[in-house]
């Protein structure tokens, strides 16, 4: 009989898995774990600078939460004082969203502005949030576009892109990851990179490798759209957005009640089924309550949970709340925070490496920073620009043959910088 997994829990039952020969299926220059926004990004700028790059995701789809977890909002490109601080791969993507009629944000002159009939119509996309009220550089896009678009853009970098193969696990030999397991329909396999970069969203390469990190319980979220809505400005729900089709709009669901362990399949497994109960328990709300809901339709849920944290490397510098502001010599990227104004973080490369992995880069939103930081750096864009930085330095490492812990910083910036990407400050100077 099979044994169930609360009785094996409380009998300690162990099994000894036998040894085996695994298939190694390539040796890229670079192999990028999680094929979310941050991902797509690390893959990209890794393979545009002549790296063979391969870039691995679990499902069918890439994106992650910006596009099958349906938070599909760039927030925010700007730091609240009315200047553009994410820039790069991640403007690169609203252009080519926008080019195709699926990206939807406020002109340069509005931003900053505190006129109520501007943050009014903003609201209506999802991109008025924080206090005081403003508007912000933020971006409403399609997710099936955005999909599209680093589909194409991955190809032109060379990038080999497997989807549905799932991270297992790391061999180390001294401080350096010399084999990846990953497992798919065809069993488990290996792949031998010179470079691995974390972009699994859960820190799951980091943890492998035995890095330090930190982990917390959150309320998962799940949004879905909503088809067939009459007339989407008449909608009275402050969490209903506009989107990019006619007569569909997007519903901010959540916080869920209670807090999850976002890496355990259990718990997991519970905030599905509780959610989607949430979720479509507040559709047949709107329904009933708002008129322009009448005759409309459930047109889907996202397809994960939305959890936008669980865990965190600390890394060699732990970005804090009182860095604010703060110019490190080894600025890759910067970000606003989406709800308060007039704060910039520089992400130091420190917050993107681990200690005990000498060929291991994090990015997106398990860079090493402390919770309240989190909230900024965790953000759609701030993750591209991580990942894109991360990317960047995957390739000058494989390209030098050093060390990621010993990479020439000042190339590596300057790099970034004639790509389009805003890493702070040169010679005193804003870049």
């Amino acid at each position: 009989m099979t044994q169930s997994i609360e009785h094996a829990e409380e009998a300690g039952e162990r099994w000894l898995e036998p040894a085996r020969e695994l298939l190694v299926i390539g040796s890229p220059d670079v192999l990028v774990i999680g094929g979310g926004s941050a991902g797509v990004a690390a893959a990209i700028a890794a393979g545009r600078r002549g790296a063979m790059v391969w870039l691995i995701e679990r499902s069918g789809f890439l994106g992650g939460l910006a596009t099958v977890g349906l938070i599909n909002l760039l927030l925010t490109l700007d730091d609240g004082d009315g200047n553009q601080v994410v820039a790069g791969l991640c403007q690169e993507f609203v252009d080519r969203l926008a080019a195709r009629g699926q990206a939807r944000f406020p002109p340069p002159g509005e931003w900053n502005s505190e006129d109520p009939a501007l943050i009014d119509r903003w609201r209506r996309w999802g991109l008025i949030w924080g206090a005081p009220e403003s508007v912000r550089y933020s971006v409403a896009f399609d997710p099936e576009a955005f999909i599209d678009v680093s589909l194409d853009a991955l190809a032109d970098a060379g990038v080999r892109l497997r989807l549905h193969t799932w991270f297992a696990g790391v061999a180390k030999h001294d401080d350096a990851i010399q084999a990846v397991y990953v497992e798919s329909k065809l069993g488990r396999q290996v792949v031998r990179p010179k470079v691995v970069i974390d972009t699994s969203g859960d820190g799951d390469v980091l943890v492998a490798a035995g890095a330090e990190h930190e982990q917390v319980a959150i309320p998962p979220y799940l949004w879905f759209r909503v088809g067939g809505v009459d007339d989407v400005d008449t909608a009275t729900n402050g969490f209903v957005f506009r989107t990019t089709d006619s007569g569909r709009v997007l519903v901010a669901w959540g916080p869920h009640s209670r807090r999850v362990d976002p890496c355990d399949p259990d718990d997991m497994t519970i905030a599905e089924v509780e959610c989607r109960r949430g979720a479509h328990d507040a559709f047949m709300t709107l329904r009933e309550q708002d008129p322009a809901m009448a005759h409309a339709w459930l047109d889907d849920y996202a397809r994960m949970l939305g959890i936008t944290e669980s865990r965190r490397l600390v890394g060699e510098y732990v970005l804090r709340k009182e860095d604010g502001d703060r110019h490190f010599e080894d600025a890759i990227a910067r970000t606003g925070h989406w709800t308060r104004r007039g704060v910039v973080y520089e992400v130091p490369f420190r917050s993107l490496i681990a200690r005990e992995a000498s060929n291991l880069v994090v990015a997106g939103r398990c860079i090493s920073t402390t919770r309240y930081v989190h909230q900024a750096t965790k953000e759609i864009p701030a993750a591209m620009a991580t990942g894109e930085a991360a990317g960047a330095a995957a390739a000058l490492a494989v390209r030098t043959g050093c060390d990621i812990h010993h990479l020439d910083i000042d190339t590596l910036r300057e790099d970034l910088r004639a790509a389009g990407a805003d890493v702070g400050q040169r010679d005193g100077r804003r870049n």
